[in-house]
């Protein structure tokens, strides 16, 4: 028994597929090329940020900025070129499916979502600086590192304690800065209601 097998179809499918591949190989090109120059500026401006906070003494904050502001121009890039590719592609379209998704993930991390604004919030302000010795709820240790979710301290007995960040934003902070020859100060972290309201949204 002898069966004939038509492949046209399959040629003609493939020839469209092929022909479709070359129409877009300029609009890839022109994407590839607008990524790699938002890479490039992404960096540029990562560096210029440390930089900067480096000669201000402020190297954590610099760090943190420094990655927000390369995420942020990495995105925006990845998006026009996406718009390169397909032009009938709109960034609002994207925008309004993450707005849905971003509320029920803002209720499932909103503990993680208050300790790394109070991290910002902490870093920008610096009340205390790593090397200070602070006391809070009964805790007292030195700050070994200040994060954006929280911060660590070395108590006397050598014990490392990870505290989460609106902890230290919203209750009374002793910190005693060695190089003031160890006397006291008092931060309280609970004098702006505004900024525990936010906390608390």
């Amino acid at each position: 028994m002898y069966i004939k097998i038509d492949l046209s179809n399959a040629w003609r499918s493939g020839g469209k597929m092929v022909n479709s591949a070359i129409s877009l190989l300029p609009n890839l090109i022109l994407a590839a090329v607008i990524f790699i120059l938002f890479l490039v500026v992404a960096s540029l401006a990562k560096s210029g940020i440390r930089r900067i906070s480096l000669k201000r003494r402020r190297q954590t904050l610099g760090v943190l900025l420094g990655q927000l502001t390369h995420v942020t121009i990495v995105v925006l890039g990845f998006l026009i070129a996406i718009s390169a590719v397909a032009p009938s592609f709109h960034a609002s379209d994207l925008i309004k499916m993450l707005g849905i998704g971003s509320v029920a993930i803002g209720f499932a991390f909103q503990n993680i979502l208050q300790n790394f604004l109070a991290g910002i919030l902490l870093l920008i302000n610096q009340p205390f600086r790593v090397g200070d010795r602070i006391t809070v709820e009964g805790l007292e240790g030195e700050v070994e590192d200040i994060a954006t979710r929280a911060t660590t301290i070395s108590t006397a007995d050598g014990k490392r304690v990870v505290i989460p960040n609106a902890i230290l934003f919203t209750n009374p902070v002793i910190v005693r800065d060695p190089s003031a020859g160890g006397e006291p100060k008092v931060e309280d972290k609970a004098q702006s209601q505004e900024a525990e309201a936010s906390l608390q949204k």
